[in-house]
């Protein structure tokens, strides 16, 4: 026996129109949280399945939801695409994801795609990605999340990852520590989010009045630290301390340290920047600024979903601000620095003192305070 949504309607004592709307995932103020769930559970009971074809035929648009991300071997993805697809399957879409591996052919074959299939709102979680692409998702009035600066417009929501304020906090407890020579390893010169990170990098270190000695360019992967770092250990400037454009450069940068003969945070501190869960597992474990993930993929849900069930034309934009996670990676800076052998190995040296800290330190969450004084609340969490 087919269930029709007729059916649903009778048993709920609602009205079709009502069922429609619970179904569609649109939210309205005439409809009650109590009868929506009655509605549900009522569908679930009878093991309704709405006809998706016949729904294309009349609306124009399908229930899929599009996700654009750039390398699903990166561990900083998962965590968004959960959170965004279960909001996404509580609501009634589904989702399609593609993974663009930085290839703007592919994205472009992705997008226009996406529009044919009438996907009714994409979400993008890459900064590589043209205009013109945004322009063509625009002009088919779909809904368009964007995680990436800038205002927002027609059909059109941002999310901004504060990556200068994750920066300032992470400059801020190196200082606290004592160190004053740093290195940076930025990412691909070619990638905008690279760009902006040593950008703003520079830019704090120059408010400071400092000077960072290195900025190393590698892939954003475990084999682009070691391979940056495996160079920087022949400078005779060497630093006592390097910024990492994301954990996984991070932790390639300590695994050539430690093959340097390098002991970290003994005679390097390492700062990565997401916190990914390999973060917390390294060893040591990582200092670095958590990127609030999981709120990141709920909100651009929460945007595309408003746009759709409010027919809003003008998205709307937010910021998020990671937060410093202090670990084992970080300590103050050795009174006499490394010696480098010809073949990349260190001389044993002796440590600085260093009171107050002769065990392992444990896993703290630093808040830092904001301009008004008060705390930053971690929201959970490039």
């Amino acid at each position: 026996m087919t269930i029709r949504m007729k059916d649903i309607a009778v048993r709920a004592g609602v009205s079709l129109s009502a069922v429609s709307l619970v179904l569609s995932g649109r939210r309205r103020q005439s409809i009650s949280s109590e009868t929506r769930e009655r509605i549900l559970a009522i569908v679930n009971d009878l093991g309704y399945r709405p006809n998706r074809h016949a729904r294309t035929l009349a609306t124009g648009l399908t229930n899929n939801l599009g996700v654009i991300i750039s390398e699903i071997s990166n561990p900083y993805f998962p965590e968004i695409i959960r959170n965004f697809e279960f909001a996404a399957t509580a609501s009634g879409f589904e989702t399609q994801i593609v993974n663009t591996e930085y290839d703007q052919r592919r994205a472009a074959f992705s997008i226009r795609k996406m529009i044919d299939d009438r996907v009714c709102g994409i979400a993008i979680f890459t900064s590589q990605f043209e205009q013109e692409l945004v322009d063509d998702i625009v002009r088919n009035h779909i809904p368009i999340v964007l995680v990436d600066p800038g205002p927002a417009g027609p059909w059109t929501s941002r999310i901004t990852i504060d990556y200068a304020k994750g920066l300032e906090y992470l400059l801020g407890h190196l200082l606290d520590l004592g160190h004053r020579h740093f290195a940076a390893i930025v990412g691909p010169k070619e990638i905008s989010s690279a760009k902006t990170y040593a950008t703003n990098l520079k830019r704090i270190a120059k408010k400071k009045g400092l000077q960072l000695n290195q900025i190393l360019s590698c892939n954003y992967r475990h084999d682009g630290g070691m391979q940056s770092v495996s160079a920087l250990v022949h400078d005779p400037n060497f630093p006592t301390a390097i910024f990492c454009a994301n954990d996984l450069i991070a932790l390639g940068a300590i695994s050539a340290l430690e093959q340097a003969g390098m002991r970290v945070p003994q005679d390097v501190s390492i700062v990565g920047f997401d916190d990914i869960v390999f973060a917390r597992l390294a060893r040591p474990p990582l200092t670095t600024a958590a990127v609030p993930r999981e709120e990141l993929g709920a909100l651009a849900f929460q945007m595309i979903s408003r746009m759709i069930s409010l027919k809003r034309p003008i998205g709307e934009s937010r910021v998020l601000t990671p937060e410093l996670v202090i670990r084992e990676s970080t300590a103050p800076p050795r009174v006499d620095p490394p010696l480098m052998t010809s073949s990349g190995h260190s001389h044993a040296t002796q440590p600085a003192s260093n009171p107050g800290k002769t065990g392992p330190q444990t896993l703290t969450r630093r808040k830092p305070a904001s301009k008004t004084g008060r705390s930053i609340r971690s929201p959970q969490s490039r």
